[in-house]
C-alpha cells in the first residue's frame, strides 16, 4: 500500500517498481535493505533518500495489519513535514546531488543515531546505528523508544497541517535538552543505555542525537567511587580538612575538623562563610589571640583574591595550650583547601627529645672519661669535654661530622703506640660483627690512658679514654708492698722455725732429764738435790711458757681484709682476743672477763698491732693469775688524748698472784713495750695495783682529734673520760664458753 506525496505516475505500482522508479541506481540511504528487513521481520524504517529526479523523499515503511505500508513524502517541498530534515544541510540550497549523498553517508556511519521530530513530537525520520559492548542498536529501536518517551521539557504545540505555515512565532531554545534512554534487547537480557540530546528546530520540531552512554556511565561510577573513597579517607584523617569555594563558603569538612574546632556539625553543614566561622571560633577561643584581630581576619579572607598564588602557613597557639599548624593551598575552580594539624603532642615530644639530648650531653661532659661517638660511616657525632681535656684539643680543632680518618692524626702523634689507631679506624668503619676491645696507651708526657672501643646498637662506635696514671702508680706501690710483706712473712716463718728448733728442743731435753732425776730414775736424791731438780723443772716450765707466748705473738697474723676501712673497733678487738684465749684460760681454771669500752676509747693504732697488744696483755695476765682467779681485759680513757688498754689479775680471796719484780723484764713485756713505742704510746706494769697486778699499754686517742673538730664547729661533744675511771666504767664481759664463776663488780656477760 502506497500513500501520498509520491511523484505522479507511481501510485499504482508495486513496491519493487516503486523503489526502482524512485531511487534509480542510487541507494545511498539503504532504503532497499530497510524494505527487505520490513518484509522479512516487520521492522519499520524511516529514510531520507534522494530521488532519481533530483528531489529528496522521505520513505517511511511500517507493517499495517497483514500488509506493508510505505509512505513517500517530498522532503524539500514547502509545507512538507519532512522539510525540516533537510534544512540544516541546505542553508545554501537544497541538499541534492553529491552533498545530500555525503550527508546521508555521514549520518549512517557516525557512531550515533539521529532523528527528527515534528512540532507534535512525532518521529519524522531516524538514521544511524550504534555498536555497544552489549549489542548493536539501530534507529528503529531508538524510534520505538522515542515514541514511548515524551519529548523532555518540550512544549506541546499544535500539529501543523499540510497547508499551514511554519510556526515561526515560537522562538527555538538553543540549549539542548539531555536525557537518557534504555533500549532492551542487549546481550544476556541487558538493557543498553544511550545518552541523548534534543534541540529545537525553527519550525517547532526538534532534532535529536543519541550516543552510547557506557563510557559516561563508567566515568560516573568511577567518579562516585572516588568521591566515596575520598570521603571515607577524609573521615579517618587525624588532621582537619576544610574546603571553601570561590565565594568563601564552606563546601567540605571532615570529622577531625569538628572535634578540633569544637563546633556543631549541623551548623557546619549549613555551609557558613569563612568570616562567620572565624567569628564563631573566636567566640569559642579556638583561634590565637591576635593584637589586631580585624587585620588578621583580612589576611585570611584576602587569600581568595588570588587563590592560585595562595601559600598560607601559620602556627596557632590556643588558650588551652594546643598548637595547631594551619596550611592553605589552592584548590580547583578558585577554591582553597585549609588543613588543620594538631601538633601539640609532636612539639611536646620534640621538646622532650631536645631536653634528653641536652641532658645526655651534660651528663657525658660530667664524666671523667673522654668519650667520642662515631656513626656507621665513621663521622664524629658526640665528643665530651673530658676528651678535649685528655687530648688537649678544643671545639675548633675537632668539629662535628669530622671523619675518624681526620681525627686520628690529631691524637695519634701524642701516643707511643700507633697500631691502636689503625685498628680503631678499621673497627669504626667495619660492617662486620664487632666485639668490644680495649688497649693501653702511653703519652709522651708519661701519662697512661686506657682506651675502650665498643659497638652501639645502631651501628655507631663508642670510644672511651680514661687516665689511669694514678691507678697504675698505686698498683705498682701495692705490688712493691706485697713483695715486702711476703718477705716479712718468710722472715716470720724463719723466726718461728728457729724458736721451735733452737729453744723448744733444748728446753724439752732439760725438762725431760730433770723429771727423770726428780723421779729417782738414777737413784735416791737428797733433799737438797730434790730441791735443785724441782727448781730446774719449774724454771724450764716458765721458760717454755715464755717461748710459747712469744711464738703465739709472732704467729698472730694481721687480717688485711678485716683491717680495711680503718679496722674494727676496740671493743671488737678485745672480744676477739678473749675468744682466742678462752681455751687457755679455761684449762688454767681462770675466769677471763672482757670489758666493753665506749666510743670515747679509740686508740690511734694500726689494727694488727692493736690486736697484738691486747693479746700480749691478756696472755701475760693469764700466766700470772693463779687457778680460780680472774683476769679483766678492758680499756679506759685517761684523758681526751690518751687511752689505756689494761689487763688486771684478780686472785681468789687469800690467793697470791705470781710474784714478779717491777724491775724484771720478761720477753712479753719487752715485745709489748716495742709495740707501744711504735704507735707513740708507752708500757706500764704495776705489781701491786688497786685490785691486783696490772699490765697496761697507753696509746694516743683518736677521740681527741674528733673533739678538736667539734670545738672548731662549736658543737656539743660527749663527756670526756677522766683519770681514775675503773674497769667497771668500761663494762666487763665474760667470753662465751669460759669457765669461771664470779663476774666481778659491774661486769657484763658477753652477748
Amino acid at each position: 500500500m502506497i500513500e501520498a506525496a509520491a511523484p505522479d505516475g507511481i501510485r499504482q505500482l508495486d513496491a519493487e517498481t516503486l523503489l526502482e522508479r524512485l531511487l534509480g541506481d542510487r541507494d545511498s540511504s539503504g532504503v532497499r535493505a530497510a524494505f527487505d528487513e520490513l518484509r522479512r521481520s516487520g521492522t519499520p524504517f524511516h529514510r531520507l533518500a534522494p530521488g532519481a529526479d533530483g528531489c529528496s523523499y522521505a520513505v517511511i515503511g511500517e507493517p499495517a495489519g497483514g500488509q506493508l505500508r510505505i509512505l513517500l513524502r517530498q522532503a524539500d517541498q514547502p509545507g512538507s513535514r519532512d522539510t525540516t530534515a533537510v534544512q540544516p544541510q541546505s542553508a545554501a540550497g537544497p541538499a541534492t546531488g553529491a552533498a545530500g549523498h555525503d550527508l546521508q553517508v555521514l549520518l549512517d556511519r557516525a557512531p550515533m543515531i539521529t532523528w527528527l521530530r515534528d512540532a507534535g513530537g512525532r518521529i519524522v525520520w531516524c538514521r544511524g546505528r550504534i555498536a555497544t559492548r552489549h549489542g548493536t542498536v539501530d534507529c528503529a529501536a531508538v524510534a520505538q523508544a522515542l515514541r514511548l518517551t515524551p519529548r523532555p521539557a518540550a512544549e506541546k504545540r499544535p500539529a501543523a497541517g499540510p497547508d499551514a505555515e511554519p510556526p515561526a512565532a515560537v522562538a527555538a531554545d538553543p540549549v539542548p535538552r539531555r536525557f537518557r534512554m534504555e533500549i532492551p534487547g542487549g546481550a544476556q537480557g541487558a538493557r543498553i543505555v544511550l545518552d541523548a540530546a534534543e534541540t529545537d528546530a525553527s519550525d517547532g520540531g526538534s532534532i535529536g542525537f543519541a550516543v552510547d552512554a557506557a563510557p559516561l556511565l563508567e566515568a560516573e561510577q568511577t567518579l562516585s567511587r572516588f568521591v566515596r573513597t575520598m570521603t571515607e579517607t577524609f573521615a579517618h584523617l587525624t588532621v582537619g580538612l576544610a574546603i571553601f569555594d570561590r565565594n568563601q563558603t564552606l563546601v567540605m569538612f571532615n570529622p577531625a575538623l569538628v572535634q578540633m574546632w569544637q563546633a556543631d556539625p549541623a551548623w557546619l553543614a549549613r555551609r557558613p562563610s569563612l568570616r562567620e566561622i572565624i567569628d564563631r571560633l573566636r567566640a569559642n577561643r579556638r583561634i590565637p589571640e591576635a593584637a589586631d584581630f580585624h587585620g588578621w581576619r583580612r589576611k585570611l579572607t584576602g587569600l581568595f583574591e588570588d587563590t592560585e598564588a595562595a601559600d598560607y602557613e601559620e602556627l596557632w597557639h590556643l588558650s588551652d595550650g594546643s598548637d595547631i599548624r594551619v596550611l592553605a593551598r589552592p584548590h580547583p575552580h578558585g577554591s582553597l583547601a585549609f588543613v588543620f594539624d594538631d601538633i601539640t603532642e609532636r612539639l611536646r615530644l620534640e621538646q622532650q627529645f631536645r631536653h634528653s639530648i641536652d641532658l645526655r650531653r651534660a651528663t657525658l661532659n660530667r664524666l671523667d672519661e673522654g668519650l667520642a661517638v662515631f656513626d656507621h660511616d665513621g663521622l664524629l657525632q658526640i665528643v665530651s669535654a673530658a676528651f678535649h681535656e685528655i687530648w688537649g684539643t678544643d671545639a675548633a680543632s675537632i668539629r662535628p661530622a669530622m671523619h675518624a680518618r681526620e681525627l686520628m692524626p690529631l691524637v695519634a702523634g701524642l701516643t707511643v703506640e700507633t697500631d691502636v689507631w689503625r685498628r680503631m679506624l678499621t673497627f669504626v668503619t667495619s660492617d662486620e660483627t664487632r666485639e668490644p676491645w680495649d688497649a693501653r696507651l702511653t703519652l709522651g708526657s708519661g701519662r697512661i690512658l686506657r682506651a675502650r672501643f665498643a659497638p652501639l646498637p645502631d651501628g655507631s662506635t663508642l670510644a672511651a679514654f680514661s687516665d689511669i696514671t694514678d691507678s697504675e702508680r698505686f698498683a705498682r706501690a701495692l705490688h712493691e708492698r706485697n713483695e715486702v710483706l711476703e718477705a716479712a712473712e718468710e722472715m716470720r716463718s724463719a723466726v718461728l722455725d728457729q724458736i721451735s728448733h733452737r729453744l723448744r728442743t733444748p728446753l724439752n731435753t732439760i725438762f725431760g732429764f730433770s723429771q727423770l732425776i726428780a723421779d729417782r730414775s738414777f737413784g735416791a736424791l737428797s733433799d737438797s738435790q730434790r730441791g735443785y731438780a724441782e727448781g730446774i723443772i719449774e724454771a724450764a716450765r716458765q721458760l717454755l711458757a715464755s717461748v710459747d707466748e712469744v711464738s703465739d705473738l709472732a704467729a698472730l697474723e694481721i687480717d688485711r681484709a678485716y683491717d680495711e676501712d680503718g679496722g674494727p673497733a676496740l671493743a671488737d678487738t678485745l672480744m676477739l682476743t678473749g675468744q682466742l684465749l678462752e681455751r687457755r684460760a679455761a684449762e688454767a681454771g681462770i675466769n677471763l672477763r672482757i670489758g666493753t669500752p665506749g666510743a670515747e676509747c679509740d686508740p690511734a693504732s694500726e689494727p694488727g698491732r692493736l690486736r697484738q697488744i691486747a693479746f700480749g696483755l691478756a696472755a701475760d695476765a693469764i700466766g700470772r693469775c693463779p687457778a680460780g682467779g680472774s683476769v679483766e681485759l678492758g680499756a679506759r680513757p685517761l684523758d681526751p688524748a690518751l687511752v689505756e688498754i689494761f689487763a688486771i689479775v684478780r686472785p681468789v680471796d687469800g690467793g697470791q698472784p705470781s710474784q714478779l719484780s717491777p724491775t724484771a723484764d720478761p720477753p712479753t713485756h719487752g715485745f709489748l713495750r716495742r709495740l707501744a713505742e711504735q704507735e707513740g704510746g708507752s708500757f706500764v706494769f704495776s705489781v701491786a695495783g688497786a685490785a691486783g697486778p696490772e699490765i697496761a699499754v697507753r696509746l694516743p686517742n683518736r677521740a681527741a682529734e674528733q673533739a678538736e673538730i667539734w670545738e672548731a664547729a662549736d658543737v656539743d661533744r660527749p663527756r670526756d673520760g677522766a683519770d681514775g675511771v675503773t674497769s667497771e666504767d668500761c663494762g666487763l664481759a665474760e667470753p662465751e664458753g669460759v669457765a669461771g664463776g664470779d663476774q666481778g663488780p659491774g661486769g657484763k656477760l658477753a652477748s
